[in-house]
């Protein structure tokens, strides 16, 4: 009799630790991470054109002689990155299909130039997101996406007149990525996740440039990202 009061309390305790059990890929996930993200720039005139400067200590700024001031050292472009993503699962087991945000605000600013002088280089993408935990019912999952990209950049410097100005640049194209990452529930609601992943996305974009044209900007970003999904 009292082994037969017990199995109602032991059924519920199994269920329990079922849902507690389920696999992060069989949830709906809503996601909100923030992350360090530092860009790599590979070609486009302009681009590599204000790098160059950069990397020489020069203003971004040149007087009718084609002279330069010096400015200092530009220490490495570094900056933060948010990313809002939102997946569903589907009937291939580990398997996930959404749309993820990624946007990066990245610059520097010489030694010498301070506030007078500064580099900044943001982008953004909205993509559709392939993600795949590894073996159905791990947490350690890898992940593809591709779509929209866009670049935005401002050179800070000042004129001959000693006044501020800034020129910036606006450029569209499409973008990609890879990574991978871990997801942990450490947390005792069971449908708040905590996630760890590294990604590197790729980019192309086309950028209307002041006697150039038509400029193709090639760049990419290393990113290592930490947030929640619920």
């Amino acid at each position: 009799m009292r082994a037969f009061h017990l199995f109602p309390m032991t059924l519920l305790l199994v269920i329990a630790q079922m849902a507690y059990a389920q696999a992060p890929w069989q949830q709906k996930q809503t996601e909100l991470s923030i992350g360090v993200s530092i860009p790599f720039l590979y070609s486009g005139t302009e681009l590599l054109q204000a790098q160059a400067l950069r990397a020489a200590g020069q203003s971004y700024y040149q007087n009718p002689e084609g002279m330069r001031r010096s400015v200092g050292n530009y220490p490495n472009q570094i900056g933060s990155l948010l990313q809002m993503g939102y997946y569903l699962p589907t009937k291939i087991p580990g398997l996930m299909l959404g749309t993820k945000v990624n946007v990066a605000l990245t610059g520097s600013q010489p030694a010498q130039g301070g506030y007078e002088e500064g580099y900044f280089f943001n982008y953004l993408q909205f993509n559709a997101v392939a993600k795949y935990y590894i073996n159905a019912g791990e947490r350690w999952f890898v992940m593809a996406d591709a779509g929209l990209a866009s670049v935005l950049t401002k050179n800070r410097f000042l004129n001959a007149a000693g006044q501020q100005e800034f020129f910036h640049q606006f450029g569209i194209g499409a973008g990609g990525g890879l990574g991978f990452g871990l997801t942990t529930a450490p947390f005792k609601k069971e449908s708040l996740h905590l996630e760890i992943k590294a990604y590197y996305q790729q980019m192309s974009t086309r950028v209307e440039v002041n006697g150039i044209g038509d400029d193709a900007w090639n760049f990419g970003a290393a990113n290592l990202m930490i947030g929640l999904h619920f």
